[in-house]
């Protein structure tokens, strides 16, 4: 039995050639502008539970902001909706969408970058008032933390265009 597999080596080797050949580099690597603006980023002001989860969320992601050039501003909408529905009329599944509309203000300037982000997600009603409150709270903190690292990645592929 041979233990040395061929193809994994070829895999191995050939990724990072060919990879190199097109011209990717990470977005991470030193010196990109995903890189700088880690910790130049303050954050605004957030509303209710699902905010400060997506704040924490953004501040883990993004660093406190300890020289902050920019700052960042979002508006969480979310929408649930009563998709399965009993023969009594019980609602038994709930869809949310949450929409994360947020800017970049340049400090002592204007508005540099604007877009929005969208996430789905899901959670079930059962006959217990408690344990559909919580899978509601945890449906509400995966879509704030969903799209608080929509938000982050949506900003590092485009730092180039707004960070100076």
């Amino acid at each position: 039995m041979l233990l040395f597999n061929r193809r994994k080596f070829l895999i191995l080797t050939a990724t990072p050639l060919a990879l190199s050949a097109c011209g990717f580099t990470p977005i991470y690597s030193d010196g990109s502008a995903a890189e700088q603006m880690h910790g130049r980023i303050a954050l605004g002001s957030f509303d209710g539970l699902e905010g400060f989860q997506m704040r924490e969320q953004l501040e883990s992601r993004l660093g406190t902001a300890t020289a902050a050039t920019h700052r960042l501003d979002v508006a969480l909408t979310v929408d649930s909706v009563g998709v399965a529905i009993t023969q009594d009329g019980s609602i038994t599944r709930y869809n949310l969408s949450g929409i994360g509309e947020f800017a970049i203000t340049q400090l002592g300037g204007g508005i540099v970058f604007k877009d929005s982000v969208t996430a789905f997600t899901a959670y079930n009603a059962t006959a217990s008032a408690y344990a559909t409150r919580i899978a509601e709270q945890d449906a509400n903190r995966r879509m704030a933390v969903t799209i608080a690292d929509k938000i982050v990645t949506r900003l590092a592929t485009s730092a180039e265009e707004w960070l100076s």
